[in-house]
């Protein structure tokens, strides 16, 4: 029964196997790893497949002309240096600006500590034979310059002067300020004389001045309590013009005396 019975199964037709399409989930995990330049691309599109071997659509080629020979290691958009919390910009800017800032008081203090010890007294240090550390500092004297002038002798005997405070230039003139004198010539000092009182000395170059340094005293005191003035143009420093007073001075009491000139005030 076999051998009269043979089957053809070439002429039966076999149903036909569609292209089955995997589902999303499967291809995406199970699909191999391919990294091309722009990254992991993934095709929708249903291609034959086995349950074996996935197909997978092969990335397109990459193309170096379409980024116009840049990379993308040479991108501009690459975050700024920062220093100190700061751009690098800023950092510059704020580092000149403190430079400047110190370069010019290290200027500055050297400057004033310069000038500071020109106008200063300048103390030399201890006494070197002093045992005791607490010892007084010396301090450096000044000396100003002496002037070369020479007195003047001016003196026209017995005339009369009237001292300049009396034009009222220093303020109002006070009415008991006594401010008029005589002039003698080539009389005894008469504040060398018992009783006389000294109020002042004072070195000048006329004999004008120094009546003016006794006017001086009354108009300022609103008095008459210098009533002598007497000038030596020969005499040396300190002083060679001294101012006073002396009650009851008349002339024909001063003896003679070549080279001193006296002013009487005039109590009238």
């Amino acid at each position: 029964m076999s051998s009269q019975a043979s089957i053809d199964f070439s002429s039966m037709d076999a149903p036909q196997r569609e292209p089955q399409r995997l589902s999303a989930l499967y291809q995406y995990h199970n699909a191999p790893e391919v990294a091309p330049a722009h990254g992991l691309e993934y095709d929708d599109t249903v291609y034959p497949s086995s349950d074996k071997y996935p197909v997978i659509r092969e990335a397109p080629s990459y193309d170096p002309s379409n980024y116009k020979g840049k990379h993308s290691f040479q991108t501009d958009n690459r975050p700024p240096r920062i220093i100190f919390g700061m751009k690098v910009r800023t950092f510059l800017v704020v580092a000149l600006v403190v430079t400047l800032i110190t370069v010019g008081a290290a200027v500055g203090g050297a400057v004033g500590g310069k000038s500071m010890r020109e106008n200063v007294p300048v103390f030399t240090g201890l006494n070197a034979t002093s045992p005791s550390p607490t010892a007084t500092p010396t301090i450096s004297a000044f000396s100003a310059p002496t002037p070369t002038y020479t007195p003047l002798s001016t003196c026209q005997n017995h005339t009369s002067y009237c001292s300049t405070y009396a034009l009222g230039s220093l303020g109002p003139v006070p009415a008991t300020a006594r401010l008029n004198y005589t002039l003698y010539c080539n009389l005894t000092n008469p504040l060398t004389q018992p009783g006389a009182i000294k109020i002042a000395q004072a070195y000048t170059y006329s004999f004008s001045d120094c009546v003016e340094v006794c006017a001086g005293y009354n108009f300022w005191n609103a008095g008459s309590n210098c009533t002598v003035a007497a000038y030596q143009p020969t005499g040396r420093r300190p002083g060679n013009c001294w101012v006073g007073f002396a009650d009851a001075v008349s002339v024909g009491s001063l003896a003679a005396d070549p080279g001193m000139e006296v002013a009487l005030l005039n109590m009238l």
